[in-house]
């Protein structure tokens, strides 16, 4: 009996053992795969192209590793977008802003976003306690990791790659103090990505901890190692081949760059390919590493989906070595672009204005009036209890301008100030579009700024005024119909209202911009010339009304009225040319009249635009307008109108502004006018 007891608890004992040996013969346990993304900057679409082959073929992806590019779209895929999501990001993101440290719009006053819309460049400098925290890079990087803390909703905390994501994943940096590759596996997700794509001396290095990273390209651009050390036991690379060219192919520096630093020449990465069990390489020739535009992404995309599909039979071995299972499908779809929330935090303004920063900006444009113009900003924030702001901008060209301004801020965005501008102006005026006078002067205009309200789509103002103009000796000829005195000087009060919901300044998809000001004149603070003071109203409106995605209509309706005698030649109506206030503080833009001209004291006017996307960055303007003056309110639909009409062409730079030119013709002139501009209005 004993014996039988001691049988069958031997054999209870051995069950586990057998049935773990059993069940280790029938499922073998899967193997882990990674994917291996190089950096490259817009070469890194070939690994949209590539993922989406991946995909098709069914292989599971449980890793993946990327640096500079690579650590994007690799942190897009391990949290769960797909291939098709992150191709549409591609198509749609606005590259060339993504890569500029201009602030967001919404969040901004119309003060700053006239400046935003102005310069080139925008530099922070520190002095006395402040401390830079953006030192050592031409840009901040800021808008790059405020975008992907967009797309990467709910992973902005500090966590872990390898634990906390649908996929492992892990990105390569370069550590400036030790001159150390390192490999980011926890922290902030979005901020790891913007250290591994730190470009050292164009973007401000990261600082992590007591790492200063910059580019993990400068030490490990294509990183199947950083996959094999980290467990992966398959490993399938994706890198840009720029193939080998002739000595004419290698005559600018971004070629001499890319080859030495990026293509197969480069020892690291050619060293780790023996750690990849698949190493698919994308040829790029004809595209550089800036090749941002629609149609280099979407080639680019399509030539690694290319390459990889001649990979498929690699694939599928490798799928089953893996040992996937075919009736599983390892495809992750956890977010999708099209349904992905917007922040919640509330929209508001931020104060961008930091105590002891001084802010450097430069604008520079060319057009066929000004031939060149170039304007330097500074702006300088103190500190203490009221906020203090000291601004002073230099302006250089046919008009070359110096102002100076102090505001005080008592309360946020409530200012008071005092501001200062000295002019010279010099340029032709015509009579009844026959060049007539060729004027210079000086003008000078000093504001007191009783109240000043500047919020995030409307700003106010009431205060007092000096104006000033001396004129040197002008050139006439037999058109010419008006004198000017050697000097005028009056003082106003005014009031100026405005109000601009725009998406965009010069290519407006959405919103209304409106303004209106009243001035009141006097010689004496009373009185003009012996009897009360000439007035005059302006008033501008303007609507965007979408048609389709790529067609806008902008109707706006303009005029301005002066009113009382005796008003001096200086403050007369003027219009003409494309933008408000070029030669005049009070000029009013006609369509297809490309020079300045006085018209009678009541002016009014309508246009309407019509704004058409061709492609891109590519955009056509037609524009027709029709407008009316007199000297009599009553009378002025009198008289016939005139009317103008004008088609344009414009590329959206985006850093460099507006690049095009405008071909148009007016009733008032008789002529074709063409215009040619370059840059921001300044």
């Amino acid at each position: 009996m004993r014996k039988v007891v001691f049988l069958l608890l031997a054999a209870l004992m051995a069950m586990p053992a057998v049935a773990q040996v059993n069940s280790g013969d029938s499922i073998a346990p899967r193997k882990k795969v990674a994917v291996v993304l190089s950096g490259g900057g817009a070469f890194g679409a070939i690994h949209v192209g590539a993922l989406k082959v991946i995909e098709e073929a069914g292989l599971p992806v449980d890793m993946v590793v990327g640096t500079s590019m690579g650590s994007i779209v690799g942190a897009l895929y391990s949290v769960g977008y797909d291939s098709n999501d992150i191709a549409t990001m591609f198509r749609t993101m606005d590259w060339t802003e993504l890569f500029l440290d201009r602030k967001n719009q919404q969040y901004l006053t119309l003060s700053e976003r006239d400046k935003q819309n102005t310069y080139l460049y925008e530099r922070e400098f520190y002095l006395g306690k402040g401390i830079d925290p953006y030192p050592g890079g031409v840009i901040h990087g800021t808008n790059v990791e405020r975008t992907f803390e967009h797309y990467l909703q709910g992973y902005n905390d500090s966590i872990n790659f390898l634990r906390d994501l649908p996929r492992q994943f892990a990105c390569v940096a370069t550590n400036l103090i030790t001159d150390e590759e390192v490999v980011l596996t926890h922290g902030k997700l979005a901020q790891s990505l913007r250290s591994s794509m730190s470009i050292p001396g164009v973007f401000s290095p990261v600082h992590m901890g007591n790492m200063v990273l910059v580019d993990g390209g400068a030490k490990n651009n294509f990183a199947a190692d950083v996959a094999r050390n980290l467990g992966a036991d398959i490993v399938i690379g994706v890198k840009f081949d720029l193939g080998l060219g002739t000595d004419t192919q290698y005559r600018t520096l971004i070629d001499v760059m890319e080859r030495s630093m990026g293509s197969d020449v480069s020892r690291r990465a050619q060293a780790n390919e023996k750690y990849c069990d698949l190493v698919v390489k994308v040829p790029v020739r004809g595209f550089t590493s800036g090749s941002f535009t629609s149609k280099a992404l979407n080639t680019l995309m399509e030539r690694g989906e290319t390459a990889m599909r001649e990979k498929m039979d690699s694939l599928m071995l490798l799928k089953a070595q893996a040992g996937a299972n075919p009736e599983v499908n390892y495809s992750m779809h956890l977010r999708d672009i099209n349904n992905l929330r917007d922040d919640e935090e509330e929209v508001k303004l931020i104060n961008t204005c930091k105590p002891y920063a001084l802010v450097g900006s430069d604008g520079l444009r060319f057009d066929s009036e000004d031939i060149a113009a170039i304007q330097l900003n500074g702006h300088y924030t103190m500190g203490g209890k009221l906020h203090k702001d000291l601004e002073l901008t230099a302006r250089l060209g046919l008009r070359s301008m110096l102002r100076l301004a102090f505001d005080i801020e008592p309360k946020p965005f409530r200012k008071i100030g005092l501001s200062y501008e000295f002019w010279y102006k010099y340029f032709d005026l015509f009579t009844r579009g026959r060049r007539s006078d060729n004027l210079s002067f000086i003008y000078q205009q000093a504001n007191l700024k009783l109240l000043g309200i500047d919020a995030m789509n409307f700003d106010c103002e009431v205060g007092l005024g000096w104006e000033h103009h001396h004129h040197f000796k002008g050139l006439k000829n037999e058109y010419s119909e008006v004198t000017f005195t050697p000097n005028e000087h009056y003082f106003n009060y005014h009031v100026q209202l405005r109000y601009n919901s725009q998406d965009n300044r010069y290519f407006t998809r959405k919103g209304v911009r409106a303004e209106a000001r009243y001035d009141y004149y006097t010689d004496n603070f009373g009185q003009w010339k012996g009897h009360s003071g000439f007035m005059s109203v302006m008033a501008m409106c303007q609507v965007t009304i979408p048609i389709t995605r790529t067609t806008h209509l902008r109707p706006a309706v303009m005029g301005r009225l002066l009113f009382g005698d005796d008003v001096p030649i200086m403050k007369r109506n003027v219009a003409g040319g494309a933008t408000y206030g070029k030669f005049f503080p009070q000029q009013l833009p006609i369509v297809g009249l490309g020079h300045v001209e006085f018209f009678d004291s009541k002016f009014i006017g309508a246009s309407l635009r019509l704004q058409q996307r061709i492609t891109g960055r590519h955009y056509l303007m037609f524009d027709g307008c029709v407008a009316e003056h007199n000297e009599e309110l009553g009378d002025i639909f009198d008289r016939k109108p005139l009317w103008g009409v004008q088609a344009s062409y414009f590329y959206n730079s985006g850093i460099a502004g507006p690049l095009g030119a405008s071909l148009g013709w007016n009733s008032h002139s008789h002529r074709l006018y063409f215009f040619l501009s370059l840059g921001f209005d300044f």
